[in-house]
């Protein structure tokens, strides 16, 4: 039977399952405060500094903890119960967001003050993202997984132009600090709705009182000795350290290069999210597994195109088109990835890999953002990121024609 155009009857399966309802809800508004806050707080920085090199400093204050402590991060979601261990992470972010409100609000603020609370921010995203995106899979049943996946990826990117539309309403019109308070109370949402949820308690998959650095040690063995996964993941690493630093560098593109100002960078963010959010609706309907490996091998070689010709670009208009080609693109291969990993790996190592791949896909942009932004306080922002964008191009170009053999591994659950 012909596939309808438009059949989204895998979103009518995926929310009659009432815990990932829930937790869609509490996720939509925490994801939201959360694109709030990073856009304020990049526009905090720059009115601070007005320096690439502190832009920079921003991101890898994020990228060091998650280095760090991701890895550590997929141990405990394999060991311990998934929904505890995000609870506990959500409320000391929303903590965090907290603290960044009232010293913003009482002028108390520095920019090695945020920096430092960016680090604190970054702890506990490290030791929630393994969580975060295996607790969704055990949502739902294995035919949702996809639909699933792609779900938190069009919220995720309604939530990056809502958030930065809501941000650059607050930074135009009233204080900055209030948006960070936007972002606490958009916490205690998700820990509202996670404290709501009902689910059985996720069976350890490693044995407790073992050593961490052993059960570390068998998840990046397992990775990197996966071929096909170990592919799909040091192509997401290229993409990430030299194409999606971009996102970090927007501020100084909105202010150096285009002279936008806060209303023209909430432009560029949202551009990014309208795009993606295309993506997302689309990888919603395929609902299926067969192709994604072409999907996201195309995509990176795709974005690097978009993000070389956006680093040459001096119109705003024109740049707006660009980041919503790269948001399309870079929804493609994120949400992709993921599917595909997910789907290839059993369910005890699932933290440990997805660790992997959570610590290159959010340590890589922040440590090409440090070097870049460093670059531009030399050259201006453009050039970085053009080389950064070659480079993508480039190695997707050459490992295109691999995708096809590497696409059975990936497109199959590991009990085929």
């Amino acid at each position: 039977m012909k596939r309808p155009l438009f059949d989204f009857s895998g979103l009518g399966r995926a929310f009659a399952i009432r815990n990932f309802t829930l937790y869609t809800a509490g996720n939509t508004l925490s994801l939201i405060g959360m694109w709030v806050q990073r856009l304020a707080v990049g526009w905090l920085m720059w009115e601070l500094t007005e320096s690439g090199a502190w832009l920079g400093a921003i991101a890898i204050a994020e990228f060091i903890p998650i280095m760090l402590l991701t890895p550590f991060g997929g141990v405990v979601a394999d060991r311990f119960d998934r929904l505890r261990v995000s609870l506990i992470a959500q409320s000391f972010a929303c903590g965090q967001a907290g603290l960044l409100w009232l010293l913003t609000l009482s002028g108390a603020i520095t920019p090695e003050l945020l920096v430092a609370l960016m680090a604190l921010g970054g702890v506990a995203n490290a030791m929630n993202q393994a969580a975060r995106v295996t607790l969704v899979v055990n949502m739902v049943p294995r035919d949702v997984m996809s639909t699933a996946i792609a779900i938190n990826s069009i919220i995720f990117n309604v939530a990056r132009i809502i958030g930065p539309a809501v941000a650059g309403v607050l930074i135009a019109f009233t204080d900055i600090a209030w948006a960070f308070l936007v972002n606490a109370i958009s916490y205690a949402a998700l820990i509202v709705a996670l404290m709501l949820i009902d689910m059985p308690r996720s069976r350890q998959s490693v044995p407790p009182g073992g050593s961490y650095f052993r059960d570390l040690a068998e998840g990046a063995r397992y990775t990197f000795s996966h071929t096909a996964v170990a592919a799909i993941i040091s192509l997401t690493a290229i993409n990430s350290i030299f194409a999606r630093p971009l996102i970090d560098l927007l501020p100084g593109f909105a202010g150096a290069v285009f002279e936008a100002g806060p209303e023209g960078l909430a432009m560029l963010t949202s551009a990014m999210g309208f795009g993606a959010i295309c993506a997302s609706v689309w990888l919603a309907h395929r609902g299926r597994l067969t192709g994604l490996t072409g999907i996201v091998f195309v995509g990176v070689l795709i974005n690097g195109a978009a993000v070389g010709a956006f680093a040459m670009s001096t119109n705003l208009w024109t740049g707006i088109v660009l980041l919503a080609v790269s948001g399309f693109t870079q929804a493609c291969t994120g949400t992709g990835t993921q599917t595909l990993i997910q789907s290839a790996v059993e369910d005890r190592l699932r933290g440990r890999v997805m660790s992997v791949w959570l610590v290159i896909g959010r340590g890589g942009p922040a440590l090409g953002a440090l070097v870049m932004g460093a670059m531009a306080e030399i050259v201006g922002f453009g050039p970085p990121l053009l080389t950064g964008a070659i480079v993508t191009f480039l190695t997707a170009a050459v490992v295109l024609p691999r995708r096809r053999k590497l696409a059975p591994a990936l497109e199959r659950s590991p009990a085929e």
